[in-house]
């Protein structure tokens, strides 16, 4: 029989880039000032905002990581954005609001990949950005304060598995095979608060660890008349590929003058909790004879938990920014200019034995723009855009021995993305 399940799964692009193309501009430091509609990804609280709101995007990003100078063979993460916000005034202090953002990559649904311990290997950059994922998040406001929660969905893999039999009689040899896999989703939480004073702006928010499990049996059983190895045979691999930590994500805006706003914010990331990303093998092959049986596992790979502080900055041009609420038949253009800057540190500790994981302290650096088109048919309409760049700083580890594998060896790299959203809003 084999068996596949995956439990839990959301580490995506819109996580590690930012939800739409004005969070990616601002390197992901608006947790106090996102979009209704990155409410989802950014802060569940803010989906409380009035208003009826849609968006579309696409984004891509490009993976140019290198081990001692030979670029790594690691895939384009690309893949198209959908985002919807409704939110309702209650009352003069109350309003409530729902929002659902969803992912869906270009080559992938769901990508399980397990490399060798023991070969250098991207882990932050490979499975993680290969996934589609759904956010619901709901959320109620009083006056300044917000307070939201939700639910992140990924797609998981399992069912009754697949049964292979190879039996024997006097009319020679058949087999009969079954297969049954099922898909379905599961779910991890979300949480997200707000205060909106004004001229400053302060949010949280926090989202659980998950990554994708994958846990395969086969079991073949073989029955032929008259021969000697008759027997079973057990293979069974288990893992944890496209681990995303718990991240607790804290931060503010003070809009400084002039149209002008500054976005701060510290993340937490717990990658301390990690699994391996590797598979683990345990083969048990039994003919009758002697039974023997070998197993491959690899030690916990002791990552540390990292802080990434996160910089953004935005310039509204006088007639406002370019998501505000206009008057019916306002065409005016409005625009904004936008940048921003990550220091993300690397969780992987200096390698000193069997496993090469591969990584580095990363410098992220993006700009962006939107235009508010104006108002057409009651419609709010706004398109934005952003490009980042992001470089590894080198990095080399060496072994105490040398007979270990890859005793030494150099990681470096860049990435880039580029993300084009447009928005209606209904208001």
């Amino acid at each position: 029989m084999v068996f596949l399940a995956a439990a839990g799964a959301l580490a995506t692009p819109p996580a590690h880039f930012g939800s739409g193309a004005r969070s990616a501009a601002l390197a992901r430091a608006d947790v106090a000032d996102a979009d209704a509609t990155s409410a989802p990804v950014q802060n569940a609280a803010l989906a409380a905002a009035p208003g009826i709101r849609l968006r579309i995007g696409y984004g891509h990003g490009a993976m140019d990581l290198r081990i001692d100078g030979r670029r790594a063979p690691i895939a384009p993460a690309s893949g198209l954005d959908l985002a919807a916000q409704a939110g309702w005034k209650l009352s003069s202090s109350f309003s409530a609001g729902l929002a659902l953002g969803a992912h869906l990559p270009d080559a992938h649904i769901a990508a399980i990949a397990f490399r060798p311990g023991t070969e250098p290997q991207f882990f932050r950059y490979e499975a993680p950005l290969q996934r589609a994922s759904f956010d619901l998040v709901a959320a109620l406001r009083y006056r300044a304060f917000a307070l939201g929660a939700g639910a992140s969905f990924a797609l998981d893999m399992g069912g009754e598995g697949t049964r292979f039999d190879l039996g024997g009689d006097a009319q020679g040899t058949y087999p009969d095979a079954a297969t049954d896999i099922a898909l379905e989703y599961r779910a991890a939480p979300i949480v997200g608060l707000s205060l909106d004073l004004g001229r400053v702006a302060l949010g949280a928010s926090f989202r659980g660890p998950l990554a994708v499990g994958v846990s395969v049996s086969s079991d073949v059983t073989i029955a032929l008349a008259e021969n000697p190895l008759n027997g079973t045979t057990a293979v069974r691999v288990t893992g944890a590929s496209g681990y995303d930590p718990a991240r607790l994500l804290f931060g503010g805006r003070v809009k400084v003058a002039g149209g002008l706003s500054i976005s701060g914010a510290l993340e937490w990331q717990g990658y301390r909790a990690a699994p391996p990303p590797v598979a683990d093998v345990t083969l048990d092959v039994r003919l009758g004879t002697s039974p023997g049986r070998k197993e491959v596992r690899f030690v916990l790979p002791r990552f540390r938990d990292v802080l990434a502080p996160r910089l953004g900055i935005e310039w509204v041009g006088s007639r406002g920014a370019p998501g505000a609420e206009r008057a019916a038949g306002d065409r005016a253009i409005r625009w904004a200019a936008r940048a921003g800057y990550v220091l993300a540190p690397s969780p992987v500790p200096p390698q000193t034995g069997f496993t090469s994981y591969a990584d580095a302290t990363r410098h992220g650096m993006s700009i962006g723009g939107g235009l508010g088109l104006g108002r057409f048919w009651g419609v709010d309409l706004r398109l934005d855009a952003t490009g980042a760049l992001s470089l590894l700083a080198p990095r080399t580890e060496r072994k105490k021995i040398d007979a270990l594998p890859f005793a030494q060896y150099e990681v470096s790299g860049r990435t880039w993305y580029g993300a084009l959203s447009f928005e209606g809003g209904f208001k």
